[in-house]
């Protein structure tokens, strides 16, 4: 029977890409994401002006066209009217 030997690298001191933790991506994909989103919420928020005091005056002469005048319904009688046999 043939002999299988499993040779794992040897320690030398200095850590191997595996064992440095790679923590540091996460953090910076955070930081990313937290940035974009300040980004979109000042363009939404503050519409993209710069120095801006945010006082627009805006008129639009909006027209608004009223109904023909309908006349208004009888009113309902004051008493039922009473049933003959």
């Amino acid at each position: 029977m043939s002999d299988v030997q499993v040779n794992n690298s040897p320690s030398t001191g200095t850590p191997t890409p595996v064992e440095t933790g790679g923590g540091g991506s996460g953090a910076a994909w955070a930081v990313v994401v937290v940035v974009l989103l300040a980004i979109v919420a000042w363009f939404v928020f503050g519409s993209g002006t710069i120095g801006g005091d945010g006082d627009k005056d805006i008129n639009i002469n909006a027209k608004v066209e009223t109904p023909a005048a309908t006349p208004a319904p009888a009113p309902a009688p004051a008493t039922p009217p009473t049933k003959t046999p």
